[in-house]
């Protein structure tokens, strides 16, 4: 199984969306982008994100931000596969510290699904671990994930363009 583990704020959305449009939280273009890596290679998406609190054991959103997430998603036909576990503290939330364990999430769901055979991680943050750098797309927070970033994750899922 190929898997993204995905960042929403910096990949979904960008600082220049936000800005140009404070009434939405995503943007449908950067959707676009991630729905061509995953109609070119088949990966499922798990989310990283701390967004993920936002979501049952389901993957069913239950804020309205999740909710807002989850109906852009469908449009694009593009499903949740699952989330990564949750480590961070107390202090990581106010501090909105999360790249602190991001790879020791991505670490242990990997561990719980050896059947992962591939993965990218999409995010604007450095995670701080080299295993996972390898596999990191880091997007510009300005802009989110582009068409070139797409091109680059279809590429290191073994994907010829």
């Amino acid at each position: 199984m190929k898997v993204i583990f995905l960042d929403v704020d910096g990949v979904l959305n960008s600082e220049e969306f936000l800005k140009n449009n404070p009434d939405k939280i995503i943007d449908r273009n950067n959707v676009r982008n991630l729905k061509s890596i995953i109609d070119k290679t088949g990966a499922a998406i798990v989310m990283s994100s701390g967004w993920k609190l936002w979501f049952d054991d389901d993957m069913m959103p239950i804020h309205k931000y999740s909710q807002c997430l989850y109906d852009i998603l469908t449009e694009f036909d593009i499903k949740l596969f699952g989330k990564t576990p949750d480590f961070t503290t107390e202090e990581i939330r106010e501090k909105k510290t999360f790249s602190l364990v991001k790879a020791k999430e991505i670490n242990a769901w990997l561990s719980e699904h050896e059947n992962a055979s591939k993965y990218v991680v999409l995010d604007d943050l450095d995670l701080g671990n080299e295993e996972i750098k390898r596999r990191l797309v880091r997007t510009n927070p300005m802009y989110g994930i582009t068409e070139t970033d797409a091109r680059v994750v279809i590429s290191m899922m073994g994907i010829e363009m």
